[in-house]
């Protein structure tokens, strides 16, 4: 197997790895917007909540009723809690997993770069190959038809 060959089976892999990481990255961007999306809900939800204590507060509440309020509201402030937790863990997987694509995609491009670099000498040989047997075609065929100086009996203007 030529080296253009084996570094295309390389590059063929090294390129399945980048997919994989840009899908990884993919995911984890796709997580983060799912887990801000669902911060945003729980704020929206507790702001919503305590709105509706300070209207019934105001109208007049129990004392039962307003510690169940407190109550839920505490709830909602652990679900905000974690859920800030979970979106710093994510942000935290998405930045490694774009790190690791960077990395896989330099690496790509650097095997790549090196391919284009081997092809064009490869290229450039084929050429110069071809070029020396045109040559040397060229000139069997001019030697051919060129009258032979060595012959006896050929006369030659000179």
């Amino acid at each position: 197997m030529k080296r253009l060959q084996r570094l295309g089976t390389v590059r063929t892999v090294m390129h399945e790895e980048e997919r994989r990481q840009a899908a990884r990255l993919a995911d984890d961007q796709q997580r983060l917007a799912s887990a801000e999306q669902r911060m945003q809900d729980l704020q929206r939800y507790r702001a919503e909540y305590a709105r509706q204590l300070d209207a019934r507060t105001a109208s007049g509440i129990n004392a039962m009723a307003l510690r169940d309020y407190q109550a839920f509201l505490a709830r909602l402030d652990d679900a905000i809690h974690q859920q800030s937790q979970i979106i710093a863990r994510v942000t935290a997987e998405l930045e490694f997993e774009k790190l690791r694509w960077q990395e896989a995609a330099v690496r790509l491009k650097s095997v790549s770069t090196v391919i284009e670099k081997w092809e064009t000498q490869e290229r450039a040989q084929i050429d110069r190959n071809i070029q020396a047997e045109t040559d040397e075609r060229a000139l069997r065929q001019a030697a051919r038809f060129a009258p032979d100086e060595t012959m006896p009996g050929v006369q030659h203007d000179g």
